[in-house]
């Protein structure tokens, strides 16, 4: 990736140094420090970094420089200076803002290339974890989904009092319903009923599992008959669980948060 970057200020030994040796990393662009010029680039080529290449400046253009990063403070990019220690002294004496990253001379250019690009890894690094962390918040606060599949009218009606105060449950009288609907929709669990007519609960399994993007979803078996031969022949579906009918409410939510939360 090659960052966005801005050179100013009056160092140009520097500023030739980026576009000599540099530019393979960066994509150099140069402006003066005049106000609206400064604040025209900065608009028109949104940089990811801004270097100040300091060399004896004004007080008048710390200040500019600093006007413009008030300006533009809703446009995110690193601010950098680079400069004697003396320079960089003077601008943090003088400005109102920390620079992102200091860089002091005497300085190689193995060394200017190091220490930026260290720093724009770690920025990266620190975006990306603050983008996982959001997620992962977005995702616990989102109500998980139930898709609920009987014939029973009932059965789906007790289900979804069961679980409406906890879980987004929709409902689907049969296999073809179900279809249709994780066509366009997606679920966290499926409650399926192992008896159904038409196509009964073990096709509607195996037909949900090969389902693009479905195959994961975990599926819970609901079943009247307690035989052992009925265990065996749900055992071998290998699905998430299966509960016997008729439902029990706190096993029900003690199933389910086991499974997804």
């Amino acid at each position: 990736m090659a960052y966005c970057t801005l050179l100013i200020g009056k160092n140009t030994p520097i500023i030739d140094t980026f576009f000599n040796f540099l530019w393979e990393d960066y994509e150099l662009y140069t402006s003066s420090l005049r106000f609206e010029d400064l604040r025209r680039h900065i608009e028109i080529i949104d940089p990811d970094i801004i270097i100040y290449c300091m060399y004896n400046e004004s007080k008048d253009e710390i200040t500019t420089v600093n006007k413009v990063r008030k300006r533009m403070a809703g446009q995110k990019a690193e601010f950098v200076i680079i400069g004697t220690a003396e320079d960089c002294n003077e601008f943090v004496i003088q400005s109102e803002f920390t620079p992102d990253l200091i860089l002091k001379k005497p300085l190689t250019t193995d060394m200017i290339k190091k220490q930026l690009n260290n720093y724009l890894e770690d920025v990266k690094r620190a975006e990306e974890r603050a983008e996982r962390i959001k997620a992962a918040q977005e995702e616990s606060n989102r109500r998980k989904h139930i898709l609920a599949i009987d014939d029973d009218p009932m059965m789906l009606k007790l289900i979804k009092e069961h679980l409406h105060h906890k879980y987004d449950v929709s409902i689907a009288k049969g296999g073809i319903m179900a279809y249709k609907f994780l066509e366009n929709h997606e679920t966290d669990l499926i409650l399926l009923d192992y008896e159904m007519p038409f196509e009964d609960g073990p096709t509607v399994f195996k037909n949900i599992r090969q389902m693009k993007g479905k195959e994961n979803i975990p599926i819970v078996f609901l079943t009247g008959l307690a035989d052992r031969e009925r265990i065996i022949e749900v055992a071998k579906l290998k699905p998430q669980g299966y509960m016997l009918k008729p439902i029990d409410r706190g096993s029900l939510l003690d199933k389910i948060d086991s499974l997804i939360g």
